[in-house]
């Protein structure tokens, strides 16, 4: 979940330090910008949200010069909320970039670091108010169509379209009764979906050599970006970076960098249900594990959709703090 205040708080920060430096910059003003700016001036909070953010920006701005560039066009801030469209934009919820130097990079603030998103695999039109199935038309999400670019097979179709006539046959049955029944959620519905994408991702993967790259662009973005992780009871700033395109820390006129690039994901290695710590199996998680040491865990949820409907979901997770070649933490400001 994005954290608005966080994020503000960067947003002012980075300011303060655009202008301390004498660096031209505009702001691109959207819905998310306003956002935040309203959960920014309505918070009694201010200092001590600074306190937790403009160390680990110095820290950032240090390894990036291109951030201290005058010259040419200005620097330009744009801004993601919930609603982004991350196959097509960024992870992270704030963007700077220079397009005349191609330099763009992100920062990502949010209160649980590890989720990436959620992906939709199939829904059911429901009344909620009457608690039970009103109109029972099934709509499968074609999610290799929208990652890949390659649509999901005739297979995979009909494994999810046979767990929905499963699903259909308790319509008539009280919702709220059957999601408190683990057989039903669990036998019925999670477990032999991610069956299905089990079996027909690593079939996506085979067969088109770039889909690990579209897969990790779609989660992540398409900008390398940096992530803010304040402990509050620590007083300290966790941070790190996901740069597997050698975005971050470019140092100008050269091929070096400040911030170490990640090895891009090439290849699905494997795909199994994950095990949990006294080694039980997962009824409602896959996890998915690249070479680089890339690895996602695919957590599947029933929930209520705003428009009276169920949408069977997939909560894409990282199953550690994001992978990445910069990690370090710094105290936070001392107090005014």
């Amino acid at each position: 979940m994005i954290n608005d205040l966080l994020v503000a708080a960067c947003v002012k920060g980075t300011i303060e330090r655009l202008e301390n430096a004498g660096i031209p910059y505009e702001i691109e003003e959207n819905d998310a910008y306003r956002d935040y700016m309203s959960a920014w001036e309505n918070s009694d909070e201010k200092e001590l949200l600074m306190r937790k953010v403009r160390p680990a920006l110095a820290k950032f701005a240090k390894l990036e010069p291109y951030l201290h560039e005058t010259d040419g066009d200005p620097l330009r801030l744009r801004f993601n909320g919930p609603k982004r469209d991350l196959d097509k934009d960024s992870f992270a919820e704030v963007l700077l970039e220079r397009k005349d130097l191609n330099w763009a990079i992100g920062v990502s603030i949010k209160n649980d670091a590890k989720v990436l998103t959620d992906m939709r695999i199939a829904d059911r039109n429901i009344d909620l108010y009457m608690n039970h199935t009103v109109n029972t038309v099934n709509e499968i999400e074609d999610f290799g169509d929208k990652i890949f670019g390659v649509p999901c097979s005739n297979d995979y179709f009909d494994d999810v379209n046979e767990i929905m006539e499963r699903i259909h046959a308790h319509d008539r049955e009280r919702w709220a009764e059957l999601l408190l029944d683990d057989d039903f959620v669990y036998d019925t519905v999670i477990t032999p979906v991610l069956r299905a994408l089990s079996r027909e991702l690593p079939k996506i993967m085979r067969n088109h050599p770039e889909a690990p790259m579209h897969f990790f662009d779609f989660f992540y973005g398409k900008y390398d970006y940096y992530y803010l992780n304040p402990i509050d009871e620590l007083q300290i700033t966790r941070m790190g970076a996901v740069n597997p395109r050698g975005g971050l820390g470019r140092i100008p006129g050269t091929d070096n960098h400040l911030v170490n690039e990640a090895v891009k994901p090439t290849r699905l290695l494997d795909v199994r249900f994950a095990t949990g710590s006294h080694g039980e199996i997962s009824r409602d998680t896959i996890q998915l594990t690249f070479d680089g040491g890339w690895v996602m865990n695919f957590t599947m949820f029933v929930s209520n959709t705003k428009k009276y409907g169920r949408s069977f979901s997939l909560g894409v997770y990282m199953p550690v703090t994001p992978f990445g070649s910069f990690r370090d933490q710094v105290k936070w400001d001392p107090e005014y």
